[in-house]
């Protein structure tokens, strides 16, 4: 279940997943996830370093930071790449379309730009921003009390920097 693997299992209900078997079963997902990717893409220099990156996260002890390097990576994944969203809303559809189209875009920017450094804080941000804040990220455009975007902002309603691009 992609809510147990991302997250953990509830408290009240925690003693049936222990660390080896949650950091087993994250490998596995990402393995298929780097397998996915050597299909897609095909033999190439970007495909190798993909892999041998994954690899070194594949590596790691399951211990706190390797579970939450794997969940980052797993989190990544749900964010780039469509067949795995697809896969995980099988089971979990409302999760995945939350991830999708409110979470992820709100927080994976901000993990790239600080070099991927801090997996556990990805991990625990989306987890919070999931479970417990349902309100809005803009990825609608606008966000309830935040105050009026510039005109061209990001998310801004009608025309856009692209339009603006378009004329120059």
């Amino acid at each position: 279940m992609l809510s147990t693997l991302l997250f953990g299992e509830p408290l009240g209900t925690r003693g049936g997943l222990s660390v080896e078997a949650l950091g087993a079963e994250l490998d596995r997902a990402l393995r298929a996830v780097v397998a996915l990717l050597g299909r897609e893409a095909g033999p190439s220099d970007a495909h190798n370093q993909a892999a041998l990156e994954w690899g070194r996260i594949l590596q790691s002890p399951r211990d706190y930071p390797g579970i939450a390097a794997r969940r980052a990576a797993l989190l990544f994944a749900l964010h780039t790449l469509p067949a795995v969203r697809r896969h995980y809303a099988q089971a979990e559809p409302e999760l995945v379309v939350d991830l999708e189209r409110r979470v992820l875009p709100a927080v994976v920017p901000a993990f790239l730009a600080g070099m991927a450094q801090r997996p556990e804080a990805l991990v625990v941000l989306t987890s919070t921003l999931s479970t417990m804040w349902r309100e809005p990220l803009g990825e609608a455009g606008v966000v309830p009390g935040a105050p009026p975007r510039p005109p061209g902002a990001p998310g801004q309603q009608g025309e856009g920097q692209a339009g603006r691009g378009a004329r120059a």
